[in-house]
């Protein structure tokens, strides 16, 4: 797969929110994001954890995008939300949109100054996994402690691996994939999105404002378009 894009559309006060993952090369991954409403604060849930269901909304949907581009395939999973609380709603998806048993935890702890430890695990059985091996994974999880703490004490990847699975002989097949939260916005892409305007809303910001400001809405990068280039983008469009 050569991207992978995730949407998750809810009721909530959050809004819509996008995310979209790129392999650059086999070492390399780049990742690209945004919230509609990042600042959303909303009171903590009973048992002390982050309301993420009541910030995205209980109802709405997650939508899976896959590219290749090597085969020129394309994969769209769309289910309706479950609950709101996104390692719910994923594991939802394995389970309806892919028929995958799918075990997945995802964690953020955060202090005053912002997000102090976040992280996830996800475990599918091979088709020839046993029950008895299904089952050790399933007492193995209902031990374990919330991913995020685990993580705040300091523990390896490979630590947490071993006590959800319960087995001290993991292997590990692939690792140090870089991964970097990158955009690839340039002007020339903001360009092709106000030529998709239309020429008449074209004209109207030329005849109102005389200039545009757009903003990237994933790293927040501002581009200026002055008079003279909108009238040019202006005889582009239709």
């Amino acid at each position: 797969t050569d991207s992978i894009t995730i949407q998750i559309k809810g009721t909530g006060p959050i809004g819509g929110m996008v995310l979209i993952t790129g392999l650059e090369n086999e070492k390399k991954a780049n990742v690209r994001m945004y919230v509609q409403n990042p600042h959303v604060e909303l009171p903590l849930k009973p048992n002390g954890k982050i309301d993420v269901g009541g910030a995205v909304g209980h109802q709405g949907y997650l939508n899976v995008i896959k590219q290749n581009e090597l085969t020129n395939s394309n994969y769209n999973g769309l289910i309706p939300l479950v609950s709101g609380e996104i390692a719910e709603d994923f594991t939802e998806f394995f389970a309806k949109s892919e028929q995958k048993p799918t075990a997945l935890a995802l964690g953020v702890l955060v202090n005053k100054d912002g997000v102090k430890r976040a992280g996830g695990y996800i475990i599918n059985p091979m088709p020839d996994a046993t029950d008895e091996e299904i089952s050790k994974i399933e007492e193995s999880l209902k031990e374990a402690k919330p991913i995020s703490e685990m993580l705040d004490e300091g523990l390896t990847l490979e630590e947490i691996a071993k006590i959800v699975t319960g087995d001290e002989n993991i292997e590990i097949l692939e690792q140090d994939l870089d991964v970097t939260y990158k955009c690839n916005c340039s002007k020339e892409k903001i360009e092709n999105g106000i030529i998709s305007l239309g020429k008449e809303e074209i004209s109207k910001i030329i005849e109102e404002d005389g200039k545009l400001e757009a903003e990237c809405h994933f790293c927040h990068k501002k581009y200026n378009f002055s008079l003279e280039e909108l009238k040019e983008i202006e005889r582009g469009a239709k």
